[in-house]
């Protein structure tokens, strides 16, 4: 559920952020969102595609290296 959120923000820097978020395809509102679960460490589920859904060669490259839970971040 979104909120709507009242910031102080001086105008340049604002300016400057939401042309950056245009140039990035996206608004002020979800840059400002994605940096906040940056810096509060909050991590979305990724959502894990079959093997198969892969581009082919991304297929080639799975198995070749092992990581456990630990050097990826899920323990």
């Amino acid at each position: 559920m979104n909120q709507n959120v009242t910031l102080s923000i001086n105008s340049n820097v604002l300016q400057q952020a939401s042309d950056y978020a245009r140039s990035k395809g996206t608004d002020l509102s979800e840059l400002v969102e994605n940096l906040l679960k940056q810096v509060t460490g909050s991590k979305q589920k990724e959502k894990i595609r079959p093997v198969s859904e892969l581009d082919p060669r991304v297929q080639r490259l799975v198995g070749v290296v092992r990581l456990d839970g630990k050097e990826v971040g899920l323990e």
